[in-house]
């Protein structure tokens, strides 16, 4: 359902909802006593009015006399018999049309000397037996009586002193207004349209209205007329409203007899739509068709679908001061020299829709007599095709026109423009209009599919319809001339391809007191947050049945919005940023609704925040009564309900969602901890080695494999006497070897792990000097391990690290990786004689050496 259809279902549903509320004060309808199938009611004024339409009556009740209105339509009543209303003198409004009835009696309506409106319209009266002369004589304070639709009937109506309204058919040699009329005085309008009647006149000549001449309302259209002759309307000088629309036949032929008779009425309003044939030649308005209009006081003219191409050159000067309406929709009309004097015409609304529209090939065309015609002073109306063959240029290519060197010229007092549905495909270009007052625009329903601007001298311009034009680019300047632009309609567009895309709100930055915005049905995925910064004063948002799954564009300063129309789109919670600006809104606003309907609304614990907020928000919630949660079986009205069913149901759930992130906390904590304390050492290994190239104290090592030292001496303090008296002086003195002690070698001013990775990483051997003191030292266990991850991710897994034992120690005194490399690994314990003393040293200098 496009755009239009739903606005207007909706207008139609409000005004329902509207009219039930103003039924339920105080009018509220029940069974008539009279009639238990009518439904009776007291309205405001306390008038008792009764409608016993579309009830299957047959024959017409007895009446209450408090009764003061009462329709009998779509009923089987077949007659009215003598006396039926005698009883009935308060009646002021009585309807029995489309009825079946066939016969009245002469007193059918005495008693009702006080009704005001008679409709009789659509049955089966059809001759003087049916229907007494002398029959509306009791109607002494009628006004308005409609008998159309009956078959042709005589009757006198000529007590009808105050009757000022009169509905028949019109047949050709049968209804005329004879001398009775005469009489009517006040008889100022009369309504013979075929439209909701019957009305076949071939011609009308100046005795047709003869004495009818107070008339000032006349209605002839659709009557077949062929022609009129001068003089017909002459006489007619109170005669402002005349309408001859849809009278085929007559053509243009007949235009100069009509003005000239207008000269002598009040004339105001004049309707000669559609009377061409539908598929004749295209013609041309010529300046005798208009020239007479001129010194009328015509405020309104209406030429639609006339086949209308061009305009004479000086044709248009013609019209008449007082013209401020001027329709003409539904022609063909091209580039022409006439296009120039548009500037000087005083009109203030310009209907020029509906311009090269196709027509129903099989509409049949109404039968003309070609005899009934008339010398016209215009001479012979042949188009001047030839001569403005340089002129036709269809306007439906608009760039001549637009793209000149001088400014589009329109109707210096033109206020209104209506060009809708004229199947015109085109961009808009920069485009600068002459100096004007106008200020609405509907240019709906064509096929403007680029709007490229900008708009120069719209400055007066407060209403623009865009609507409908498969526009799919917007520039930024566009808007730029419309200082003024109040309603913007740019809805059932393909404006989803751009906007996304303006970050900084250049589009609308211009429209600052832009109040109703319509963007609905633009396939719009999302919005930018500054999209409508500068609209401050927007009252109106819609922006249905688009594609958004999130609403985050500021509003929070448009502090006169009223009604937001987001329906129909995709969303299935509004984010809390965009609620707390609806909040902070109703702060400033009196009655803001928001229509969020026909979105695949979640009710889960997902959007639990926002099911909250419907419930506490001080915004109304527009068809909340139509809105099902997709996800329950509920409708958001009960949205307190459908909270507490949710609060109940997603507490457990956040509970069980808690501790089951905790032990999974937990669990990733002892993981990691267990394999932070399994690699522990070579974590620290890989930090000092790392630390130490960073600072330039390891070296790396060459490829001949050329160390710093033969070995690094890992000992306790304990042990220094041993290393230094004794240790140290077999291998480096006698043995040539050169070691490293870490109270001799260590660099000062370097942390301590620093030096022992460093030492390690530099010397071929690491010599643990095994004791109890070895094993109760941190340091000495620290160098230990160092040694070990240097020999695996360093040496390939070479053994580096030779163990002599100093003291006598049993398994269970030493530590699980040190036992593990003892029994994988030769060690070497040093012996208390002298004899095992020097093949101890050789041992060491020979493991050393290697």
């Amino acid at each position: 359902m496009d755009a239009p259809r739903i606005i207007r279902a909706r207008i139609v549903y409000m005004i329902a909802i509207l009219l039930l509320i103003a039924e339920a004060d105080g009018r509220k309808t029940f069974s008539c006593r009279f009639d238990s199938r009518c439904l009776c009611m007291y309205t405001k004024h306390n008038i008792l009015k009764s409608d016993c339409s579309r009830k299957n009556i047959t024959t017409i009740p007895f009446i209450p006399e408090n009764v003061e209105n009462i329709t009998f339509t779509n009923n089987r009543i077949q007659s009215i018999g003598n006396g039926a209303f005698k009883s009935n003198s308060r009646l002021l409004y009585l309807d029995l049309s489309k009825n079946e009835i066939n016969r009245m009696a002469p007193d059918s309506f005495v008693g009702l000397d006080k009704l005001e409106t008679l409709i009789i319209n659509s049955n089966n009266i059809s001759s003087t037996v049916s229907i007494s002369n002398a029959i509306f004589e009791p109607l002494a304070s009628l006004l308005c009586l409609d008998i159309k639709n009956n078959h042709h009937f005589a009757f006198n109506i000529s007590t009808l002193a105050y009757l000022n309204t009169l509905k028949i058919d019109f047949y050709e040699g049968k209804t005329y207004f004879g001398k009775e009329y005469k009489t009517l005085k006040n008889l100022t309008n009369i309504d013979l349209s075929g439209y909701s009647g019957n009305c076949r006149m071939k011609t009308l000549t100046p005795r047709a209205f003869e004495y009818v001449s107070n008339v000032q309302h006349l209605d002839l259209s659709k009557c077949r007329i062929n022609f009129i002759y001068k003089g017909t309307f002459k006489d007619l000088r109170y005669l402002n409203f005349l309408d001859l629309s849809d009278n085929r036949c007559l053509d243009l032929k007949v235009f100069k007899n009509v003005t000239n008779d207008l000269l002598t009425t009040s004339i105001k309003i004049l309707r000669l739509n559609k009377i061409r044939q539908t598929f004749a030649l295209n013609t041309e308005i010529m300046k005798c068709h208009l020239q007479s209009l001129r010194n009328t006081s015509l405020t309104e003219i209406s030429l639609d679908s006339n086949r209308l191409q061009l305009v004479e050159p000086g044709a248009l000067i013609m019209l008449p001061k007082t013209l401020k309406k001027l329709s003409i929709a539904g022609n063909e009309f091209t580039y022409g020299e006439y296009l120039h004097e548009i500037f000087s015409v005083t009109v203030q609304e310009v209907n020029i829709s509906y311009m090269g529209m196709s027509h129903y090939l099989m509409d049949k065309e109404e039968p003309c007599d070609k005899y009934l015609s008339e010398s016209s002073s215009c001479g012979k109306e042949q188009p001047r095709y030839r001569q403005n063959m340089n002129e036709i240029i269809n306007i439906n290519t608009f760039e001549t026109y637009v793209n000149g060197p001088m400014p589009v010229l329109i109707p210096y007092q033109m206020k209104r423009l209506h060009y809708r549905h004229c199947n015109i495909r085109y961009y808009f270009p920069e485009i600068t209009l002459s100096n004007n007052l106008l200020e609405y625009i509907d240019a709906s329903f064509n096929t403007f599919y680029d709007w490229r601007g900008p708009f120069y001298n719209f400055k007066h311009l407060k209403f623009l319809d865009l609507s409908n034009n498969f526009c799919s680019n917007v520039s930024e300047i566009f808007f730029t001339g419309m200082p003024k632009l109040n309603t913007l309609l740019i809805y059932n567009n393909l404006l989803g391809f751009v906007l996304p895309n303006d970050h900084t709100g250049q589009t609308f930055s211009s429209l600052t007191v832009l109040q109703t915005l319509n963007l609905a049905n633009n396939r719009i995925l999302r919005l930018p947050v500054t999209l409508f910064k500068s609209q401050k004063y927007l009252r109106m948002l819609n922006l249905s049945g688009n594609m958004l799954e999130n609403i985050n564009f500021e509003i929070r300063h448009m502090t006169n919005l009223s009604y937001i129309d987001i329906s129909d789109n995709r969303f299935s919670l509004l984010d809390v940023s965009f609620t707390t600006q609806l909040d902070d809104l109703t702060n400033h606003v009196r009655h803001l609704t928001v229509d969020i309907s026909g979105n695949p609304i979640k009710c889960s614990c997902d959007s639990i925040v926002f099911i909250e907020w419907l419930t506490t928000t001080k915004v109304h919630l527009h068809n909340m009564f139509q809105q099902e949660c997709s996800s329950m079986k509920m409708y958001l009205n009960n949205s307190k309900t459908i909270y507490d069913n949710l609060k109940k149901k997603c507490s457990s759930y956040v509970t069980t969602l808690v501790v089951v992130v905790s032990w999974m906390l937990i669990f990733v904590i002892i993981i990691i901890g267990g394999l932070l304390y399994r690699y522990r050492w070579k974590i620290r290994y890989l930090y000092y080695i790392v630390k130490s190239k960073h600072q330039g104290y390891v070296k790396p090592l060459q490829v001949d494999k050329h160390f710093l030292y033969d070995a690094f001496i890992s000992y306790a303090d304990e042990d220094e006497t041993f290393v230094h008296w004794t240790l140290l002086k077999r291998i480096e003195q006698e043995g040539n070897i050169r070691c490293c002690v870490h109270k001799r070698d260590f660099v000062p001013g370097n942390d301590i792990a620093t030096n022992i990775t460093s030492a390690i990483h530099n010397s071929r051997k690491t010599v643990v000097i095994m004791s109890h003191s070895f094993l109760a030292s941190d340091w000495c266990l620290f160098e230990f391990n160092m040694a070990k991850m240097e020999s695996i991710y360093s040496r390939s897994s070479e053994n580096i690290i030779f163990i002599v034992f100093i003291e006598q120690l049993s398994s269970k005194d030493l530590p699980l990786n040190v036992l593990e490399l003892v029994q994988s690994k030769s060690y070497i314990e040093f012996p208390n004689d002298e004899y095992g003393d020097v093949v101890f040293w050789e041992k060491v200098k020979e493991t050393l050496s290697m």
